[in-house]
């Protein structure tokens, strides 16, 4: 088993410098700390927690607060959270609520089961009233992944507006002006980004966003499909459905080839998430990859007190058959 000295020998710095790093000194150079923690992955070096919790006062756990949904997007976080907690010597222990309670007890409160240094919080849940409500009396440092409204901890910031505006983009550039989106349900969310985003390709194209255009849903698979119906109902049809998610593109390009459409020839679709589904999807789906692994990263040195690299975090677009027909 490696010990600090092997760390020490490796990377070329001494021990003392080594510890420092290790305790999470924020004095010690970043390009030190680098050669540090490159040693440290290297030679998977395990410090002990207990030692380290004696000599600074710290427990070096993060708490991740993720709600009581059987949904992909969480359980990717939580292991792109663990990871990334791992390669700076802390732990991970992951906190499920109720969605339900939150929704409905004024009451509520975050129950954590370990002394925790720090917390961090997934959007949308990241600007819950009563989640805000309940960091603060909890007191410990916070961070709110994409939150968007004022309150208690730190937020990182997720830039879905400029890769949605380019998103669109892309199907204007394929021949399309009569192009609606399903939208997120509430304007007070971190998604609402992608419809600004949607609705800045719009006006820079200088082509009319009618009411009916836009249909706000539950950002669900079922929701998709009820969307779409509406759109096809009225006078004027859009020949491309921009969602805010996967889950309500998928419904809807699923009901458009149920009722005889061609996809993309008849309507084309684009989404955002790039969930498994998207991928297995026939016809594939044009969407935006999200960068988990540069969200956990920058939540997890935030959280603990570290600098971090550039906090503008956005996605990638990746062009799949859905939306590859140009008009």
């Amino acid at each position: 088993m490696a010990t600090i000295k092997d760390v020490a020998e490796k990377s070329g710095i001494s021990i003392k410098t080594v510890s420092r790093v290790i305790n999470g000194v924020e004095t010690v150079r970043p390009n030190v700390r680098a050669k540090v923690e490159a040693a440290i992955r290297a030679l998977n070096y395990r410090p002990a927690l207990a030692a380290r919790q004696l000599v600074t006062g710290r427990n070096f756990i993060l708490v991740l607060l993720v709600p009581d949904a059987a949904h992909w997007y969480y359980s990717n976080m939580v292991l792109c959270m663990a990871q990334a907690c791992r390669l700076v010597g802390w732990h991970l222990v992951v906190e499920v609520f109720e969605r339900k309670a939150l929704e409905e007890d004024d009451n509520w409160t975050i129950g954590l089961s370990c002394n925790a240094d720090a917390v961090i919080v997934l959007p949308p849940w990241s600007d819950h009233p009563r989640m805000l409500c309940s960091l603060e009396a909890l007191g410990l440092p916070a961070v709110r992944i994409a939150g968007r409204e004022p309150g208690y901890g730190m937020i990182l910031e997720i830039h879905d507006r400029a890769i949605s505006c380019e998103l669109v983009t892309h199907l204007i550039a394929q021949g399309h002006q009569r192009i609606a989106m399903i939208a997120p349900p509430s304007d007070r969310i971190a998604s609402e980004e992608r419809h600004l985003g949607y609705r800045d390709a719009m006006a820079a194209a200088g082509l009319e966003v009618p009411a009916s255009f836009v249909l706000r849903s539950d950002m669900q698979v079922s929701g998709g499909e009820e969307a779409f119906r509406h759109l096809m109902a009225q006078p004027i049809r859009p020949t491309a459905i921009f969602a805010a998610n996967d889950g309500m593109a998928l419904g809807a390009m699923t009901m458009a080839l149920r009722l005889g459409f061609r996809v993309p020839q008849d309507l084309a679709f684009v989404g955002f998430d790039n969930s498994p589904e998207s991928r297995c999807a026939y016809p594939s789906l044009t969407t935006v990859a999200q960068p988990f692994e540069d969200v956990a990263r920058t939540a997890v040195l935030m959280a603990i007190g570290r600098e971090t690299p550039d906090r503008f975090i956005r996605g990638e677009i990746l062009i799949r058959e859905s939306s590859l027909c140009p008009r």
